[in-house]
């Protein structure tokens, strides 16, 4: 791995200097010396990967170990260390978050926001607004307008709905849950127009998919004619302290371009704030690539999906089934008739499986349902991580007993907050692995020797020791993983021959690695970011890669204007493994 800065929101108490040295020979004013050793052991800490020890902290700050001893003791006094008796190590104390909340209360957003609240009209030429929570409701602390449409802008001082307008929404969704709970359990869901939502199961549906998509969309929900788009502003911790927020009229911004907003806002709302808030997803793709194996790509349904995930053939029913996590949405393509049906639901939905008993499985914040793609009703099935409400679930797929494997994710993308799960036909299920940041691909290896899962944020697929019969895991360690620059893996899906097939996010293509590792090929997708693949087809021959259009810039969308879409790969001699249904 490449060296890099540290992370927005790493403590910097000073600028680095040279230790302070021990001895007479720099005198100083009284008091001083000690309060530069002191704040120079605090940045040791700081720029430290792991807790220190007392000897390694006497070899790094240089001082006697009798100062050293005082030193610390003080700082430990004060909260700004503390020390970890079973391990004998010292790390940053809780004091130091305390002094990061008292500059974050009395940070001037509004002088932070200026400059690029400007750029931003000016690059966009739409109103531009920069927004607060107060109490329970929306208020607007600064406004940049349009001369052109000054029904379209929002006034300072104005105060607007949280459950109405974009700002609102990414505020909320963004908010920790017992916050978020107790605001919306007291909030009047007054209708604005027809658009507005006003049931609070749909709402709090609304804010699972901003949060997830790290955006909110309002859409004639407050004002006839009236659309904007918002991201969040984030503190040193992750929380909304504000939202940068871009209005316009419908007849100007349809959803596809309101959609196109997110980047450049996304990228306003970081600049603002200093801080990434924690997202996996990026906002800017890599360069589109000019070779690639000389294989053609078609485009077999072309769609403008947010997140196209989950691909899943069925020999029975004859079609491929896959979701749009973010619209959301659960697609049936029949490859016969080249048509793509589409069956809108009201929350995320990340996979959709067939089941042996009718239906398909799919898999919601709220739990596993059984959905019926006629009538269009979900039922209950189960949840394994029913305890942690600010998980969902990502991707899935069954083993050739037919048991699902799916992973899960925060809401927010937290670090190691994911899980593994396996759930078995008759809806019992048991957690396999944990610590986890973004579950994605999985697969097995034509032996049923290997499994194959990925974590993206980690930029790493991992194989684990299979056994088929009784459903266990063992021995994970690294397979692939891809370099900084080089795109994050996503889906994948395992031929016949134990070659991974991988779609790379924000890299443009679809790779084959062998058994061992080594990549094989690479086939150039006309699209930024490929989500997933399977095999599908009567002879299982066909490549299907799904793809995604959530936080592209307008620029990106107009060279790549397939974003989204659903394509299919041929490639001479290479077939894939029938996909298993699910056993329940």
């Amino acid at each position: 791995m490449h060296a890099r800065p540290a992370p927005a929101g790493t403590l910097r108490l000073v600028p680095s200097a040279a230790p302070v040295p021990a001895g007479p020979e720099t005198p100083a004013p009284a008091g001083l010396g000690v309060l530069e050793k002191a704040m120079s052991l605090l940045n040791i800490v700081s720029a430290a990967p792991a807790p220190m020890t007392f000897t390694e902290l006497l070899r790094a700050g240089h001082l006697p170990k009798a100062t050293l001893h005082r030193i610390l003791a003080t700082l430990m006094r004060e909260g700004l260390l503390r020390f970890d008796a079973p391990t004998k190590t010292y790390q940053l104390g809780f004091r130091l978050l305390e002094l990061a909340h008292e500059v974050w209360s009395d940070f001037d957003l509004r002088l932070a926001a200026q400059d690029e609240i400007v750029r931003l009209r000016n690059v966009l030429a739409q109103a531009v607004h920069l927004a607060v929570l107060d109490g329970d409701s929306v208020l607007v602390i600064a406004s940049q307008d349009t001369d052109r449409e000054p029904r379209a802008t929002s006034r300072v001082g104005v105060r607007l709905p949280v459950h109405a307008t974009a700002a609102g929404k990414v505020i909320v969704a963004h908010m920790e849950s017992l916050a978020q709970q107790a605001l919306l359990d007291r909030l009047p869901l007054q209708p604005f127009t027809e658009h507005t939502l006003t049931r609070r199961e749909a709402l709090r549906s609304e804010l699972d998919l901003t949060r997830a998509r790290g955006y909110a969309v309002e859409y004639l929900e407050h004002e006839d004619g009236v659309v904007s788009v918002a991201a969040p502003i984030l503190d040193i911790e992750g929380r909304p302290i504000g939202a940068v927020c871009v209005n316009g009229r419908s007849e100007q911004l349809d959803p596809v371009h309101l959609h196109g907003l997110s980047s450049p806002l996304i990228g306003s709302a970081r600049t603002i704030s200093h801080n990434a808030g924690g997202q996996f997803m990026s906002i800017q793709p890599r360069a589109e690539p000019t070779e690639g194996a000389d294989v053609e790509v078609q485009c077999v349904a072309e769609t403008r999906s947010l997140l196209g995930e989950g691909p899943t053939w069925s020999p029975r029913d004859g079609v491929l089934y896959w979701v749009d996590i973010l619209t959301p949405s659960v697609h049936c393509f029949d490859s016969v008739q080249r048509t793509d049906r589409e069956v809108k639901l009201g929350s995320m939905v990340s996979v959709a499986i067939p089941k042996a008993t009718g239906g398909l499985l799919v898999a919601t914040p709220t739990g596993l349902m059984t959905l019926d793609m006629e009538s269009k009703t979900l039922s209950a099935f189960c949840h394994p991580e029913s305890e942690r409400p600010g998980n969902r679930y990502n991707d899935g797929k069954c083993d050739r007993m037919g048991r699902l494997w799916i992973g899960t994710l925060d809401m927010g993308t937290a670090a190691n907050r994911g899980n593994l799960f396996r759930v078995d036909a008759d809806g019992s299920w048991r957690k396999m692995d944990s610590g986890i940041t973004v579950s994605n691909g999985l697969g097995w290896s034509p032996d049923n020797r290997r499994m194959y899962f990925t974590d993206t944020v980690r930029r790493t697929i991992y194989v684990y020791d299979f056994d088929l019969y009784p459903g266990t895991i063992s021995n994970r360690r690294p397979f692939i993983m891809l370099d900084a620059n080089d795109g994050t893996p996503d889906g994948l899906t395992v031929d016949e021959e134990g070659c991974l097939w991988v779609a790379v996010w924000d890299a443009w293509r679809v790779s084959r690695y062998a058994p061992d590792g080594r990549e094989l090929m690479r086939i150039r997708m006309p699209v930024p970011r490929p989500t997933s693949c399977c095999f599908g087809g009567p002879n299982l021959d066909t490549l299907y890669v799904t793809s995604a259009s959530v936080r592209l810039g307008e620029q990106t969308l107009a060279s790549a204007p397939q974003s989204g879409s659903l394509f299919a790969i041929r490639v001479p001699g290479v077939r894939g493994l029938p996909e298993t249904t699910f056993a329940g």
